[in-house]
């Protein structure tokens, strides 16, 4: 089966820059793309999120110390997952491996 190809230079992959993306539904309401050369999936609107350094490095020493990481989350209003992904670029996140 031929994927049709649609080439809309407004609409580029964030991750690879290509511009041969098809539609892959809707999340929330908002129209999803794929990128058929690399699989990423994105919404052309979407912004990501970022946290600023200080909150990196308070979840950080916060888990040094013992605090959980799901206590972590619920006291800085961070995803246990992004905070995992920090541990995880960190010194400590290395030792459990």
């Amino acid at each position: 089966m031929q994927v049709k190809r649609i080439v809309d230079h407004n609409i580029r992959c964030p991750h690879c820059n290509s511009d041969w993306m098809v539609k892959n539904g809707k999340d929330r309401g908002k129209q999803t793309f794929i990128c058929r050369q690399c699989n990423h999936r994105h919404t052309p609107s979407a912004e990501r999120h970022f946290y600023p350094e200080k909150t990196r490095q308070q979840a950080v020493l916060m888990y040094a110390e013992g605090i959980s990481v799901s206590a972590i989350g619920r006291i800085l209003n961070v995803k246990t997952g992004t905070i995992y992904s920090w541990i995880k670029k960190t010194s400590l996140g290395k030792e459990g491996a």
